[in-house]
C-alpha cells in the first residue's frame, strides 16, 4: 500500500531522531540533509484526488499527485517539530510540481512548499501565478532540462516569470542528462544569459535569489547576502550581491502595492480604494501636461 512506502520513507528518520545512539550512520547523515524532492511522472494518467487513506491504496494506478505531496507534507512537517523539540536540523519540501501535466498541482504546493522545482505551467494558469508572486514561493527552473523533455528554451516562461517578479532561480536538474560540461548550474546561467537576452543585473538577481530561496546556514547566507538580508531584499548588500539598490526598491515596493491592494479588497474596500487611485493617476496627467505646455511657450518657435 502507499502507506508502506511512507514507512519505509519515513520510519528510519524518525527512529535515528528519538535514538541517535541505536542508529548512528543515518543520524549523522541527517545532519547533511536541507530538504526532500519529490519527483513522478506529472504527465501521465493519475487518479482523482479522494479521501482515501494511505493504508487503503493498492491500486496498481499512480494516486493523485497532489494527494502524494499531502502525504509527504505531513510526515516531513511532524518529523521537523520532533526535530525541533530536540535542537536538531530540519528539512525542506521541495517537490517537482508544473513541470508538465495537470496545473492545479501547482495549487497542491502553493499551499504546501515554500519553493518548488520547476513551475513553468505557472504560464498557464494566472491565478496560480499571482499568488506566487504575492507570496513569493520560489521556482527553481532548468530551461536545459525543459528544452530536452517538455518545452523548447525559445518558449520557456522564465523570462515572463522574471520580468513579472516572481521568485526564480536558475537550477540543474539532471547535470548528467542534459549537460555538456563539467559545470551545470554555469552552463544554465551562460545558456539563459544568452538566450533571454539577461543583464549582469538581472544574472546577479537571480543568484541572488537562489541564495535566499537556499536552506544554508545563516551564517553562509550573511557571507553572501550581507548581515541584515532577513529584513528583506533593500537590505541585503549590494557590494555583495551586485544588485543595485534601486532593483531591490522596485521589486518590494511593486510587491508591496500589490499585497496592501488585495488586503483592501478582501476588506471590502476595493472599489473606493480604485476609484481614488483613478482619480489621483487622473490629477497626476493632467499636472503633466500642464507642466509640458507651460514650458513649451517658452521655447522658441525656430528651433
Amino acid at each position: 500500500s502507499f502507506q508502506d512506502m511512507l514507512e519505509n520513507l519515513f520510519s528510519p528518520l524518525f527512529e535515528a531522531t528519538l535514538y541517535p545512539d541505536d542508529n548512528p550512520e543515518i543520524a549523522e547523515v541527517l545532519k547533511h540533509i536541507v530538504g526532500f524532492d519529490s519527483v513522478d511522472d506529472e504527465g501521465s494518467a493519475e487518479s482523482p484526488c479522494s479521501c482515501s487513506r494511505p493504508s487503503t491504496w493498492r491500486e496498481e494506478s499512480n494516486p493523485a499527485y497532489a494527494w502524494q505531496l499531502y502525504y509527504l507534507w505531513a510526515n516531513i512537517e511532524v518529523l521537523n517539530r520532533l526535530r525541533i523539540s530536540k535542537g536538531l536540523n530540519t528539512f525542506s519540501f521541495r517537490p517537482h510540481a508544473g513541470e508538465t501535466g495537470d496545473v492545479m498541482h501547482l495549487a497542491a504546493t502553493y499551499m504546501l512548499c515554500k519553493s518548488i522545482n520547476h513551475g513553468i505551467k505557472l504560464h498557464d494558469q494566472v491565478a496560480l501565478q499571482y499568488l506566487y508572486y504575492l507570496d513569493q514561493v520560489g521556482l527553481s527552473i532548468c530551461p536545459l532540462s525543459n528544452n530536452f523533455l517538455f518545452r523548447k528554451i525559445a518558449s520557456n516562461p522564465f523570462p515572463k516569470l522574471f520580468k513579472r517578479g516572481l521568485n526564480v532561480t536558475l537550477s540543474t536538474d539532471d547535470p548528467l542528462l542534459f549537460h555538456m560540461s563539467d559545470d551545470a548550474l554555469l552552463e544554465e546561467y551562460s545558456v539563459a544569459r544568452a538566450t533571454f537576452d539577461l543583464s549582469m543585473t538581472d544574472i546577479s538577481e537571480i543568484a541572488r535569489n537562489s541564495v535566499l530561496q537556499s536552506d544554508f546556514e545563516m551564517d553562509w547566507k550573511k557571507k553572501w547576502l550581507g548581515d541584515d538580508f532577513i529584513k528583506g531584499i533593500n537590505y541585503c548588500d549590494e557590494l555583495k550581491t551586485h544588485v543595485p539598490l534601486i532593483r531591490s526598491k522596485y521589486r518590494s515596493e511593486h510587491l508591496a502595492m500589490e499585497q496592501m491592494l488585495v488586503s483592501l479588497i478582501s476588506a471590502g474596500k476595493g472599489k473606493s480604494v480604485l476609484r481614488e487611485m483613478m482619480r489621483q493617476f487622473s490629477i497626476a496627467r493632467e499636472a503633466q501636461i500642464d507642466i509640458l505646455l507651460n514650458h513649451s511657450l517658452e521655447v522658441p518657435q525656430d528651433l
